[in-house]
């Protein structure tokens, strides 16, 4: 039997490859996609601008490898980005 890979990835392995050029795709109700973006530093960033505007983001993704980011996961990086002063810029 193959082993099946894990979509999901702890907060210091995404820590590691916030800068890493990749397709992220932020998702929004409803299987709605609300943007496609090159990395998951701007992906954190355009899902703030998101929710800041009154959208409701339920996850980020990414096809290869594939991962999938959830909110509480999210809002955990975001913290850990303002708290180290690496908070990303916005997107918009």
């Amino acid at each position: 039997m193959d082993q099946e890979r894990s979509i999901y990835r702890t907060d210091e392995q995404l820590e590691a490859i916030l800068c890493d050029t990749g397709e992220w795709v932020i998702h929004g109700e409803s299987g709605q996609v609300l943007c496609f973006v090159a990395s998951l530093q701007l992906a954190i960033a355009r899902a703030a601008d998101f929710t800041a505007s009154g959208a409701v983001v339920v996850a980020l993704t990414r096809s290869s490898p594939e991962i999938i980011v959830f909110p509480g996961q999210l809002h955990r990086l975001r913290t850990m980005l303002i708290g180290s002063n690496v908070v990303p810029l916005s997107a918009a």
